[in-house]
């Protein structure tokens, strides 16, 4: 035992249970960041990412036609980055949060605006809806992150 009546391996779960509470926020926000810049610069392209066809598709169908292609692609790239700078910005917990579940909820709709190509039969999503589905984790992000600051009164 120590000085301060703990054993050596207690100090230590201590010391690692208070490092994974005070960077766990942190974390959380760089690897969103990275992702959400990254896979906005990708979209900054044409050809550049993978989701290009299915960004510009469902951006047409939400806006009737009106916004498609290249501005469609363009403006998801623009909001991905933005997303990004707030996420790495360590400010505003409460408007990430907002941004992330607003962005989450957009690029799910492709789930019910493309059924047809999104599921192979109950529960059998294809590759496309696999990647939307996964923004469910985002979703449980948002909510730590908005959660990570005390409101201030």
């Amino acid at each position: 035992m120590s000085r301060s009546g703990t054993t050596r391996g207690e100090g230590t779960r201590d010391r690692l249970t208070r490092l994974a509470r005070e960077s766990g926020v942190p974390l959380l926000r760089i690897g969103l960041g990275v992702v959400y810049l990254w896979f906005g610069a990708l979209k900054l392209f044409p050809g550049g990412s993978p989701a290009e066809d299915l960004v510009e598709r469902t951006v047409s169908a939400l806006t009737f036609g009106i916004v498609g292609g290249d501005l469609a692609r363009v403006g998801a790239a623009i909001s991905e980055i933005g997303i990004a700078v707030v996420l790495l910005s360590f400010r505003a917990p409460r408007w990430c949060a907002v941004l992330l579940i607003g962005h989450v909820v957009l690029v799910s709709t492709p789930l019910v605006l493309f059924p047809g190509e999104m599921w192979a039969g109950p529960l059998r999503a294809s590759f496309e809806a696999q990647y939307i589905l996964k923004n469910l984790v985002t979703v449980a992000a948002a909510v730590v992150i908005a959660s990570s600051h005390p409101r201030v009164r």
